[in-house]
C-alpha cells in the first residue's frame, strides 16, 4: 500500500500545476520524499520486499516466514512506483521470478507458500483453501502487474512469459491443457489454482479487471505503444526471440501504421524511429488528421 500511495501522489503532483496549486505540490512532494525513504527502509527484507507487518509488528512476506515468504505485489510495485532502490528492485524481481514462476506449471503465484497451518491470523485471505485465489494461486491482477514491472526493467523475455501465463489461449492450447484449465479459452480467468488437485484450473472467468491490465502489458509495455496527451508514445520491450511486429492504430479518424524490425536473439538494443521516411529524434508521434495515414518504422539494433 505504501508503493500504491507513492504512485498516487506522483499522479496528483502532475495535476497541481494545471490547477495553480503550488502550495499542494510543495506539501505532497515533501510527503512523497519522506514516504519513499520510509517504505524502502522498512520494507526491504534482504532479497525482496516484505508484504506487510501485522498489528504486533511481525512480518509477512519475509524470508523468516514459513508461509507467505514472498509476495509478488510488493516487488512489482516497488518498480512501478519508481520509488524502490535500483539494485534492490532488480534483486526483488529476480526473486519473484524464481519463487513465483515455476517451470512446468505455467502460472504466476501471488504468494508462496500459501497460508495453511500458521497459528497467526492473516485475515480473510486464509478463508480460501491453500492455492486458491489470493492464497497462493495465480491472482491475475497481480500477475499482470509483475509482467508490466519486468517490461519497465527492460526484461522482455519475462514480460512475455507472464503474458503467456495469463493468456487463456495458452492455457487451452492442447486437449489435455484445456481439460486441466476447465475454463473458457477466450475469456481471462481472475485466478488459476496453484496447488493440487486444482493446479492449473481457472476460476472466476468473465469477472476480472486483469483483462485490461493484460491488454496494457501486451500493447503498451511489450509492443511499447502507449497514448500520452493524444500522441503515440513508442517504447518497445520485445522478447529476444521476436523479429519485430506490425500494428495499426486509429484515433479520431487518423491512422498510424507501425512496423518494427529487430534481429532475433537481440536483448535490449538501440531504437531508431522514422516517420514517413524521416528520422524522428523523440519517442512521440502525433496522429494525423482525419482520413490520413502516418507510417512509422522502428528499428532495434545492437548498441
Amino acid at each position: 500500500l505504501g508503493w500504491f500511495l507513492i504512485t498516487t501522489i506522483r499522479g496528483f503532483l502532475g495535476l497541481c500545476p494545471a490547477a495553480g496549486r503550488d502550495d499542494l505540490a510543495r506539501r505532497w512532494r515533501e510527503r512523497l520524499d519522506n514516504l519513499s525513504r520510509t517504505v524502502e527502509a522498512a520494507g526491504w527484507d534482504g532479497d525482496w520486499y516484505m508484504r506487510a507487518r501485522d498489528d504486533e509488528g511481525r512480518p509477512w512476506g519475509s524470508a523468516e516466514n514459513s508461509e507467505c515468504r514472498i509476495d509478488s505485489i510488493s516487488q512489482s510495485w516497488a518498480v512501478l512506483s519508481g520509488a524502490g532502490e535500483g539494485g534492490h528492485v532488480r534483486r526483488a524481481m529476480d526473486a519473484a521470478a524464481r519463487n513465483l514462476m515455476r517451470d512446468g506449471d505455467n502460472i504466476v503465484r501471488l504468494l508462496d507458500p500459501p497460508f495453511e497451518a500458521t497459528t497467526r491470523d492473516p485475515g480473510y485471505i486464509r478463508a480460501y483453501p491453500p492455492g486458491i485465489r489470493e492464497n497462493g494461486g495465480q491472482y491475475s491482477h497481480a500477475a499482470a502487474w509483475l509482467g508490466i514491472a519486468f517490461a519497465e526493467l527492460g526484461d522482455g523475455a519475462r514480460a512475455k512469459a507472464v503474458f503467456d501465463r495469463l493468456s487463456p489461449a495458452c492455457h487451452t492450447a492442447t486437449r489435455a491443457a484445456a481439460l486441466r484449465y476447465m475454463t473458457e479459452p477466450y475469456a481471462m480467468a481472475a485466478d488459476i489454482g496453484g496447488v493440487a488437485p486444482h493446479l492449473g484450473r481457472g476460476g472466476w472467468s468473465w469477472y476480472t479487471g486483469a483483462a485490461g491490465w493484460a491488454w496494457r502489458l501486451a500493447v503498451e509495455n511489450i509492443l511499447g505503444l502507449g497514448l500520452r496527451d493524444g500522441a503515440l508514445v513508442i517504447r518497445p520491450c520485445l522478447p529476444p526471440d521476436w523479429g519485430g511486429f506490425s500494428a495499426r492504430l486509429v484515433r479520431d479518424g487518423g491512422v498510424i501504421e507501425v512496423t518494427c524490425e529487430k534481429p532475433p536473439g537481440l536483448v535490449g538494443g538501440t531504437l531508431t524511429i522514422t516517420v514517413d521516411g524521416m528520422p524522428e529524434s523523440g519517442d512521440r508521434v502525433a496522429f494525423p488528421d482525419i482520413g490520413k495515414t502516418r507510417k512509422v518504422h522502428l528499428s532495434i539494433a545492437a548498441r
